[in-house]
C-alpha cells in the first residue's frame, strides 16, 4: 500500500480533486450530472487532450512546444481544402497527418540539430504555422465540408462520443509508448540527464525529433476532430489553447524540467481540467475567470511539488553535531591526570 502510494500519489491526489470538482460543480448547476451532458462536455475536451498527448513526451524530455495549436490549424484548414478537392477521407488524412508530422520535425530539427532553445523556436514557428494556416483557409475559412469528414463529430457508441473514445486510445498509445519502448525509456533518460544518455549511447537528436514528430501527428488528428466538431476551419482555430494544453501536462504531474511523470496523470489532468471548466461553463462564469483558474493551476502544479521538495530536503537534513566545549574539555583532562598521577 505504501509503495503504491509513493509511486501513484500524484494520480490518486488528482482522483480526490476530481471527486472534490465533481461535488462543487453539481452545487454550480443541477444540469451537471446529467450523463448526456457530462459525455458532450468531454468531447469538447477532445482537442485539447490530443494536443496535451502529442506534448506529453516533448516535455519528459526537458522540452516544450508552444507551436501545437497553430500546427493543428494547418492540419484543419489543409483537410477542408482536400476535402473540397475531392480527396476521401482515407486519403487526406493520412496526407495531413504526415505534413503535421513533418511541421512538428522541423521544430525538433532546430531545437535537438541546430541546438536552438526550444521555447524561442517554437514561439517562432507558432507564428509561422499559424501565417501558413491562415494562407491557406483566407479570410472566409473553409465551409462546406463533406458528410463524410465531419461524421466523427456526430458519432456516438451509446452516450459515448466517438471523439471521446478516439481520445481514450490515443492516450493508451501514448502510455504504452513512453512506457514499454526504446523510445519511452530514451525519453525519461534524456529528461533526467542528457548528456549521460549520450555517453549511455542514446541517439538524442534522434529521440528528441521523434517526439517534435508525433506531436506534430497529434495536432494533426485533433484538427481533424476539429474540423469533423464545427464542420469549418479557420486559420485560428485554437488560437490561445496552448495554455490549456501545457496546464494538463503539468497538472498530470509532468515535471517540467522533464524526467518523470506518467500519460495516466496527463489524462486524469484533462479530466479534472474538465470538469471544473465545465462547471463554471455551467454556471455562467466569465471566461476571463475561467483562464485566470487554468493559469493559478498551472502555477500551483509547478510550485507546489518544488515546496514539498524543499521542505522535505529541510527535514532529512542532517542535524549539526553538539558543539563541545574545547576549554571544558582541556579542564576536565588536566583534573584526570591529576587524580591518576
Amino acid at each position: 500500500m505504501k509503495r503504491m502510494l509513493r509511486t501513484y500519489g500524484w494520480e490518486l491526489l488528482l482522483v480526490v480533486l476530481i471527486v472534490l470538482a465533481g461535488i462543487w460543480s453539481s452545487f454550480l448547476s443541477p444540469y451537471f450530472l446529467d450523463p448526456v451532458n457530462l459525455f458532450s462536455s468531454a468531447g469538447f475536451f477532445v482537442i485539447f487532450a490530443l494536443m496535451a498527448f502529442g506534448l506529453f513526451p516533448i516535455i519528459l524530455q526537458g522540452e516544450i512546444d508552444i507551436s501545437l495549436a497553430s500546427t493543428l490549424a494547418v492540419g484543419s484548414v489543409l483537410l477542408g481544402k482536400l476535402s473540397q478537392l475531392g480527396f476521401p477521407l482515407a486519403v487526406a488524412l493520412p496526407i495531413v497527418l504526415i505534413i503535421c508530422g513533418i511541421l512538428g520535425a522541423v521544430n525538433g530539427l532546430l531545437v535537438a540539430v541546430v541546438g536552438l532553445p526550444s521555447l524561442a523556436v517554437t514561439l517562432g514557428t507558432m507564428g509561422a504555422y499559424r501565417g501558413i494556416a491562415y494562407l491557406f483557409a483566407g479570410d472566409a475559412g473553409v465551409t462546406t465540408i463533406p458528410p463524410a469528414y465531419v461524421s466523427l463529430g456526430s458519432s456516438w457508441i451509446g452516450i459515448v462520443p466517438m471523439t471521446v473514445v478516439l481520445a481514450i486510445v490515443v492516450g493508451i498509445v501514448f502510455a504504452v509508448l513512453t512506457t514499454s519502448t526504446r523510445f519511452g525509456r530514451n525519453s525519461y533518460a534524456i529528461g533526467n540527464s542528457a548528456s549521460a544518455s549520450r555517453l549511455a549511447g542514446v541517439s538524442v537528436a534522434a529521440t528528441r525529433v521523434g517526439a517534435y514528430a508525433l506531436a506534430g501527428v497529434a495536432s494533426g488528428l485533433a484538427g481533424y476532430v476539429w474540423l469533423a466538431q464545427y464542420q469549418s476551419a479557420r486559420g485560428d482555430n485554437a488560437d490561445g489553447s496552448i495554455l490549456f494544453v501545457i496546464t494538463a501536462v503539468v497538472l498530470g504531474g509532468v515535471s517540467i524540467k522533464g524526467g518523470s511523470g506518467r500519460a495516466l496523470g496527463v489524462a486524469l489532468a484533462i479530466l479534472l481540467l474538465g470538469t471544473i471548466q465545465t462547471g463554471m461553463k455551467l454556471a455562467n462564469i466569465p471566461g476571463t475567470s475561467q483562464t485566470l483558474v487554468i493559469g493559478a493551476l498551472l502555477v500551483g502544479s509547478i510550485g507546489i511539488p518544488r515546496i514539498v521538495q524543499i521542505v522535505r530536503g529541510r527535514i532529512a537534513a542532517p542535524r549539526p553535531a553538539p558543539k563541545i566545549d574545547v576549554d571544558v574539555s582541556r579542564e576536565e583532562a588536566t583534573q584526570e591526570s591529576k587524580r591518576t598521577a
